[in-house]
């Protein structure tokens, strides 16, 4: 029987509230510092303040995270521009197997995708890093700081194989550990 979701522990979430690719300072961001990290990659933005940030810089993410929340205040979802939108339920602090089945779902569909989450998206970053093509850009919020540039790669895998390979196991049975 699936394990319908999983729950990270607070030492494991502290980890993840430090930066875990390239900081870009909030006064440093603009379209030619994060074109450095775009090429011809699946670009992928997690929260609604990045995704509407890199929609004014005129940087349309192929996948966008979002969930209508900012800083945990309510708002309109950002991602005003795709073709394909996919929804999900991820309650604070886990991964549900509904918010793989999105995010592989937003990986097939016609780009630019909107994925829309009910709960929190702040750990979708290991979903992507776990399901995204390698050389796909991951864009994330760092509150107060800026944002976050990670590339899919295995060293960033391997970095955090632990924390990937549950999501892994339960995004796809037949996949095996990385």
């Amino acid at each position: 029987m699936r394990c319908n979701n999983i729950l990270f522990n607070n030492e494991e979430l502290a980890l993840l509230k430090r930066p875990v690719g390239i900081l870009i300072k909030d006064d440093e961001v603009n379209k030619d510092r994060i074109m450095q990290y775009i090429d011809n990659n699946l670009v992928i933005s997690i929260g609604d303040a990045t995704t509407d940030r890199l929609i004014l810089l005129n940087i349309i993410p192929d996948i966008q995270i979002v969930d209508g929340r900012e800083r945990r205040n309510i708002r309109e979802a950002a991602g005003r521009y795709y073709k394909s939108e996919v929804s999900c339920i991820n309650p604070a602090g886990s991964i549900t197997y509904d918010a793989i089945q999105a995010f592989n779902s937003a990986l097939i569909l016609n780009k630019p995708v909107r994925v829309l989450v009910n709960g929190e998206e702040d750990l979708f970053g290991l979903i992507a890093l776990a399901f995204a093509p390698i050389n796909s850009m991951i864009f994330y919020g760092q509150p107060f700081e800026g944002i976050v540039a990670l590339r899919v790669n295995e060293e960033n895998r391997a970095r955090f194989k632990s924390m990937i390979e549950p999501i892994i196991k339960l995004g796809n049975d037949d996949v095996a550990a990385v």
